[in-house]
């Protein structure tokens, strides 16, 4: 009986059953695949083994990127946003042991080299001293010193420490 002699009802019973002829091996199709092509059980794994070399080449070659590749006019929440450059100080710059890098004589010194308003409405401030920058709000003391940021305005930057107080200005 062809396939052709069958009837619906006939060749659903045969699907059921399996299809009539029953293969003494119990394997899958993947096992049959290579029992059908028993080189494909060398080059498969080969082939895998030269992707994953290949990519890990690619990988080593592109290297990581740095931040200088980084795009300096990026946007975070639709506002721009400056990437401040990094400074790398020589050994002669570098702060002494136990110096204080915000002390009187340092503040007379200090310079406010930047001044960032944010949109919630409070001024953020960044200032240079011979030997550190810091990025400060008010309340922010500098360092591990004991001045505190009193007040930040669109120009200045006013520190207390005790009953002194100072005010650096922006310069023009």
């Amino acid at each position: 009986m062809g396939l052709a002699d069958m009837d619906v009802k006939d060749l659903f019973k045969k699907f059921k059953s399996g299809g009539g002829k029953k293969d003494a091996r119990k394997g899958s199709s993947v096992t049959a695949f290579f029992d059908k092509n028993p080189k494909m059980k060398i080059i498969l794994p080969a082939l895998f083994v030269l992707i994953a070399v290949v990519v890990a080449v690619i990988i080593i070659l592109s290297g990581p990127k740095s931040d200088t590749e980084l795009d300096e006019s990026a946007t975070v929440a639709g506002q721009a946003v400056a990437v401040l450059p990094e400074i790398e100080r020589t050994q002669d710059e570098t702060v002494a042991e136990n110096v204080d890098p915000f002390a009187e004589d340092v503040i007379a010194n200090a310079k406010l080299t930047g001044l960032i308003y944010n949109s919630d409405g409070y001024w953020t401030a960044v200032v240079q001293t011979q030997y550190a920058s810091y990025t400060l709000q008010v309340g922010d003391y500098v360092g591990s010193s004991q001045w505190l940021v009193e007040a930040i305005t669109d120009s200045s930057v006013t520190f207390s420490l005790g009953e002194k107080t100072r005010t650096i200005e922006m310069k023009k």
